[in-house]
């Protein structure tokens, strides 16, 4: 589900969806439906990479998901990694997680006290020994008064007091030695014991228990790989299903950082904890109408005022998203922008989304109280933000015959065009200024071509000629 701000401002809030795939406006549906068979068809353990991109909807699938698969009576779980990667090893959290949902199953909630037993012990055996004994030697030196000693007997007894301390923690750390020795097999024991028993337990559900693990690549290196390594070790079981959800070259690379490798071997190692890869499908591969489909069914759940004459906006928005690429999250920011700072002229408008599109113009822009301005004001300068504010601030004494000129087909082609960059929009600013005729003369051969244009290079090694025309 969604929540809509006093300024119209649409967010996120995945906490309580109420109807799985509700507004699913990029046919994700599908997809979920293909995993939840998947799923059901399986006959172990397993886990899945879900890989897509930052602001590519990788939470809004899991989640609604998610409630798919609870409607589907499945147990589920999700968990945000990068909220809780401020403990040290993920074993408890995956195993409380894990007793939690069994405890609610009648036929597994009576394993569930063995269960937890099991999982204190693997996980006390899994906990560094050397940090529990800095710990008790700490507590001990405060407790003894050390340093109260150390000032009052001077450097000399503090001295002797360190070398017997340390003896003391040499001792302690060679006794701690032996006991993991001593106890090496009987911690392999436990461990065999809790695996056994949690494949027992979950064995006993009627579909299996999905996990899903968000924002892996976001949380703490060493916990993510930590994370995933304990899922492997402990956690491969029949009838439990991992979904790992990540930007997976992003992932990679975190591997690479922390153990050194290069790029090729960092995915080489996450492949082997991974047995089934799934790829979200690129926005940008959908064709102009289903944009245009997707994008006009939003504006209209955010209070765009949509008639007849603004329909160009809709398919302004459209073409750029396509020729930009941008994410999906990017293209929704602007999108609710468009929807708050819309005004009555749609040339205004269409203006607005240019400049959403345009990262570099948009971010001279410091506080958003300054672009609203900038936008809705009829008295916009003639800057050297971008060619279409020159249209905006003059339309109001330009001959009628040359704002039509300029309104046209023309005027389309040339905002389009990947040529302008800020150096030759600033030299058009000035050749506006010098001489208009040879303004309307650049504009119809920056419009020669949509996305090239072999004036380009021309145009900004030799404009001062032009203003000679």
């Amino acid at each position: 589900m969604t929540e809509q701000n006093q300024l119209n401002w649409q967010r996120d809030n995945f906490e309580n969806i109420e109807e799985a795939w509700k507004d699913d406006l990029w046919d994700r549906k599908r997809l979920g439906e293909q995993l939840t068979h998947y799923v059901d068809r399986l006959n172990c353990g397993a886990v899945l990479a879900l890989d897509a991109r930052w602001g590519e909807g990788k939470t809004w699938f899991v989640r609604h998901w998610q409630k798919h698969l609870e409607d589907e009576k499945h147990n589920v779980i999700y968990l945000d990694a990068f909220a809780n990667d401020y403990l040290d090893d993920p074993f408890l959290v995956v195993t409380s997680e894990i007793t939690n949902i069994l405890s609610k199953d009648k036929k597994t909630k009576g394993k569930v006290e063995k269960l937890i037993d099991l999982s204190a012990s693997v996980g006390s055996a899994l906990l560094p020994s050397l940090p529990k004994i800095a710990l008790t030697l700490g507590l001990h030196l405060i407790g003894a008064g050390f340093f109260n000693s150390v000032l009052q007997q001077g450097y000399e007894n503090a001295k002797d007091e360190i070398d017997k301390l340390s003896d003391e923690a040499s001792d302690r750390i060679k006794e701690s030695i032996q006991e993991k020795i001593v106890g090496h097999e009987a911690e392999k024991k436990t461990l065999s014991e809790f695996k056994k028993h949690l494949a027992e337990t979950v064995v006993k559900l009627d579909k299996p228990l999905v996990f899903i693990i968000d924002e892996l690549d976001r949380c703490r290196p060493d916990f993510a790989i930590r994370l995933i390594e304990r899922i492997k070790h402990f956690f491969d079981i029949k009838n439990i299903v991992f979904v790992l959800v990540m930007d997976k070259a992003q992932f990679s690379k975190v591997i690479c950082h922390n153990y050194g490798y290069d790029e090729a071997l960092g995915e080489e190692y996450l492949d082997k904890f991974v047995d089934f890869e799934v790829s979200l499908k690129k926005k940008s591969l959908l064709p102009y109408e289903e944009i245009y489909e997707i994008i006009e069914e939003y504006l209209s759940q955010i209070g765009f005022v949509r008639n007849s004459s603004n329909k160009g906006v809709i398919g302004l928005i459209s073409v750029l998203y396509l020729y930009k690429k941008i994410n999906m999250r990017a293209l929704l920011k602007i999108v609710n922008k468009v929807s708050l700072f819309q005004v009555e002229n749609n040339l205004k408008n269409e203006f607005l989304v240019y400049l959403l599109f345009d990262i570099d113009v948009l971010n001279r822009f410091n506080k958003t109280e300054d672009f609203l301005e900038y936008v809705r004001s009829d008295l916009i300068g003639l800057t050297e933000y971008c060619l279409l504010d020159r249209i905006v601030g003059i339309e109001s004494s330009m001959p009628e015959e040359e704002l039509k000129k300029l309104q046209g087909d023309g005027l389309s082609k040339l905002v389009f065009n990947s040529t302008l960059n800020s150096e030759l929009l600033l030299n058009i600013d000035m050749l506006l200024e010098k001489n208009e005729k040879a303004y309307f003369k650049m504009i119809d051969w920056l419009s020669k071509d949509l996305f090239e244009n072999p004036y380009e290079g021309n145009l900004i090694e030799n404009w001062k000629k032009y203003l000679f025309i």
